[in-house]
């Protein structure tokens, strides 16, 4: 129990000198009473804090969330310092008021794996709360000018942190019980998290001065910061990679695909080749009836009009009934030939009726005239016979 403590153990437990106690100029009084409220809360802060840690839990991009609620001597030692830095906001701070002047009380961290992830955190942590306050990033000193430019972007206070770890702070409020509660909530890397935790180890509340301390925990920040970049790198490997794969799928498949078409050509060659053999046979063929049908044309004209050799089906269908199968291109031909047939037929007959017709005027010219001949001869004899009277 903080009420346990005297000034005096206060003061050397947390490494408070004299000076610093003067200048905060707040009665003991008054910060026992606030210990005292604050324990007393400690049951339904750590039920809050546990809620926001299942909420912030589920948002894409977490790894794992901790969360705490402020140990009571932190607390005062932290009212303490606050106002020997003469910070407004604790110039006035009692018991009633000192949960809104205090903003992390309830602390929840989010740890993500890359450094990237922190965006869609923020968005998904103002989807869910209002913020009290500007969000702050803090960055190491020769983060890239791309980073800042994104933080800034979003709408966040660019600061260098003193202890040179990358982290981003929220101040949230939410309502419990008509309450309103204000909760402070950290999101940064697993990197950056095993690197503050030791920090805080090492320096709070201590703030040690050893420059041998502060030496190796130099190192320590600028180890932490090359694996938190390594895993960036990583992370953009692993995408260039995977956009590469998908490339040479493609090429694959699209190897596949001409390979399928060329087989595919070469299959319709043969087709078109093996129709071009039957198609000869049946050209050949067609040929030598079409010699037949000439020369039975050319013995009896008339017979092939009489027939009905000018007809295109008949002609097809005396081809079949030789046993020829014809496709539909062949049987067109099949259709033009015996036209040219029909036509050649149709010819020989009209010459055929001609002849017979030139023969039948020659023959009736020759009675017309037989009979104009027998007229005169009558004409003549009767002439005679005026002439010369019958003796």
């Amino acid at each position: 129990m903080f009420n346990d403590l005297s000034l005096k153990e206060f003061l050397e437990r947390n490494h408070i000198d004299s000076d610093t106690w003067e200048k905060a100029n707040i009665e003991w009084s008054t910060l026992q009473a606030i210990a005292a409220n604050h324990e007393a809360r400690a049951g339904s802060l750590e039920d809050l804090a546990e809620l926001f840690a299942k909420v912030i839990q589920k948002f894409n991009g977490v790894h794992s969330v901790r969360w705490r609620v402020k140990n009571t001597e932190h607390l005062i030692a932290k009212i303490v310092r606050k106002r020997s830095e003469a910070n407004p906001k604790y110039t006035d701070i009692t018991q009633d008021n000192y949960s809104d002047r205090v903003t992390d009380l309830i602390g929840v961290r989010a740890l993500h794996l890359f450094k990237e992830d922190c965006f869609g955190i923020n968005e998904a942590l103002k989807a869910e709360w209002s913020l009290v306050e500007t969000p702050v990033a803090y960055i190491r000193e020769g983060d890239s000018t791309d980073l800042k430019n994104k933080f800034t972007e979003e709408g966040f206070e660019i600061k260098n942190h003193l202890a040179g770890y990358r982290s981003v702070h929220y101040v949230i409020e939410s309502t419990s019980r008509k309450q309103r509660i204000v909760a402070e909530i950290q999101v940064r890397t697993l990197f950056e998290e095993g690197w503050s935790e030791i920090d805080h180890k090492v320096r709070y509340p201590n703030l040690s001065d050893n420059e041998l301390v502060e030496y190796f925990l130099g190192i320590f920040n600028r180890m932490a910061g090359s694996a938190d970049d390594m895993g960036g790198f990583v992370l953009g490997l692993v995408a260039t990679v995977s956009q590469l794969e998908d490339k040479i799928s493609v090429a694959k498949k699209e190897k596949e695909d001409v390979f399928k078409d060329m087989e595919l050509a070469l299959s319709q060659l043969e087709n078109v080749r093996e129709q071009d053999k039957a198609s000869r046979e049946s050209i050949a063929t067609l040929k030598i009836e079409i010699a037949k049908l000439k020369e039975v044309n050319q013995a009896s004209p008339s017979m092939v009009g009489l027939l009905g050799l000018g007809s295109a089906n008949v002609a097809a269908a005396a081809l079949v009934g030789r046993g020829i199968m014809l496709r539909s291109t062949d049987t067109a031909a099949v259709a033009k030939a015996s036209q040219s047939l029909a036509n050649m037929s149709k010819l020989a007959d009209m010459a055929a009726a001609a002849e017979a017709s030139k023969s039948f005027a020659n023959m009736s010219k020759l009675a017309d005239m037989a009979a104009t001949a027998e007229a005169k001869s009558k004409t003549m004899g009767n002439l005679l016979k005026k002439k010369f009277p019958s003796q």
